[in-house]
């Protein structure tokens, strides 16, 4: 006679039952990889992207690694065309402008992807592989909505500029124009051609030329034509400009709220030299120095584009793009006398006057590079540049060989207040040889590299930041 369970035992056992089933179908963990793995899958409706992810060097995070590996194999089956009207077949020829778009794009691209399915995924102890596909008409249907909305945002953001008043809201208007640009630029390749006001235009090259135009609205004027200054001296008056806008009917209006910055080939500058204009479209740079080894050099005074797209993310390809639009310049001619240093060196060895000094001629040779001149009298100095140097005898180091010991100040002082400006001093640096005045001679030429590795550096900021 069989001995039949009792229902309620029945109803513990099914979990335990239902449990064992779950996992012997856990195909993911099994031991034999799949055909996908072994053999990368073709097919002409999808793009397909394969991940991998090593458990052993990504322990924590093998998944996600795996994940984004096969987005990117997936990204690299997406060719991107050029259109022959688009913003990129005028830069073809510009291959660092190409590569950047191309990894400006692939970088939105696995941020936005969107529609790729999950197929398979595999793993051992040690691998975990994953596979992607995704519908090839899905994503260009994607493409042309992201586009078609790109358009329509674009068009309302340069309505709304052509809505302005270039005389009293130019930077406003401006600013809508980068935006309505920008809303565009991951689209450079494409022919972006819609209806605006009636006509067929392509929208991104239209919106290029209304910012260049509008910049070429700009004048620029610079009360100073010239200037005189000294390297390393701060420029006593500011550089006061004028900016102001073309109107409709050929007369002009200050410009308010436009950034302005100064540039100059070769040329250090100590101070201000970005600025904003007022409310009636005057600004002032206020330069503490310039250095520069050219004693006749340009400064130029243009708009700040760059300051212009602030605010607003805008890819390293756009902003190539905007940055490079001319605009108008102001140029100011600056003679830049160089700083005048009298010296005054004192070079011994062992009491003794050196035939040839030695660390003189360095000092000189570098602040000469850096735009300095050396005078002959006193009063035609701007610094006097005072350094003393001489070597002691130390006697026998061993056997023939004998020791000197050399120190060394340097003291840097206004040629007219006489004030003190720098000092600094260095000793205990020896030399080895087989009479003593060779041994300090040695001594001289360690000196010399200590001395422009470890006491120029300070020197030359002193000087070049001396008020």
């Amino acid at each position: 006679m069989k001995t039949l369970l009792p229902y309620k035992y029945l109803l513990l056992l099914l979990p335990l039952a239902l449990l064992s089933c779950g996992v012997s179908k856990d195909n993911s963990s099994s031991s034999r990889k799949p055909d996908w793995v072994a053999q990368r899958p073709t097919n002409t409706q999808y793009y397909i992207g394969i991940g991998y992810a090593s458990k052993l060097s990504n322990a924590a995070d093998f998944q996600r690694v795996a994940k984004k590996n096969a987005l990117d194999d997936m990204l690299g089956e997406i060719k991107v065309s050029v259109s022959s009207n688009s913003i990129l077949s005028q830069y073809q020829n510009n291959q660092n402008f190409s590569q950047q778009f191309f990894s400006d794009t692939r970088l939105v691209a696995s941020e936005t992807m969107e529609g790729f399915q999950v197929m398979d995924s595999w793993e051992n102890k040690t691998e975990y592989w994953i596979y992607y596909r995704m519908n090839k008409a899905d994503f260009e249907a994607n493409k042309r909505r992201k586009l078609f909305e790109a358009i329509e945002k674009s068009l309302d953001l340069l309505y709304r500029a052509d809505k302005l008043s270039l005389k009293t809201e130019y930077v406003q208007a401006f600013k809508l124009r980068v935006k309505a640009a920008a809303s565009l630029q991951n689209y450079l390749n494409e022919s972006i051609e819609t209806e605006y006001y009636g006509k067929n235009v392509f929208l991104l090259n239209e919106i290029l030329s209304q910012l260049q135009d509008q910049l070429y609205l700009v004048q620029l004027k610079s009360e100073q034509q010239s200037l005189q200054a000294v390297a390393g001296k701060p420029i006593e008056q500011p550089i006061q400009v004028s900016a102001r806008v073309k109107t409709k009917d050929s007369l002009s209006a200050a410009l308010p709220y436009l950034p302005l910055k100064m540039e100059g080939n070769g040329i250090l500058f100590r101070g201000n030299i970005q600025t904003e204009t007022a409310e009636d479209g005057s600004a002032q740079f206020a330069i503490g120095r310039i250095q520069s080894k050219d004693p006749l050099q340009v400064l130029q005074i243009k708009t700040d584009i760059a300051k212009l797209l602030k605010g607003d993310s805008i890819n390293p390809s756009m902003k190539n793009l905007l940055v490079n639009l001319e605009g108008p310049i102001a140029n100011i001619r600056v003679k830049i006398e160089p700083i005048k240093i009298y010296m005054q060196a004192t070079e011994l060895n062992l009491d003794a006057k050196l035939n040839y000094p030695i660390l003189t001629p360095a000092l000189k040779k570098k602040l000469m590079e850096q735009g300095c001149t050396f005078v002959n009298q006193i009063n035609q100095a701007d610094y006097v540049l005072e350094l003393t140097a001489n070597t002691q005898d130390q006697g026998i180091m061993w056997g023939q060989m004998l020791r000197s010991n050399l120190e060394m100040s340097l003291v840097l002082r206004d040629a007219h207040s006489q004030n003190e400006l720098y000092r600094d001093a260095k000793g205990g640096v020896q030399g080895f040889q087989t009479t003593k005045e060779k041994a300090g001679i040695e001594a001289y030429q360690t000196m010399c590299s200590e001395m422009m590795n470890k006491m120029y550096p300070n020197l030359e900021h002193t000087l070049f930041n001396a008020d």
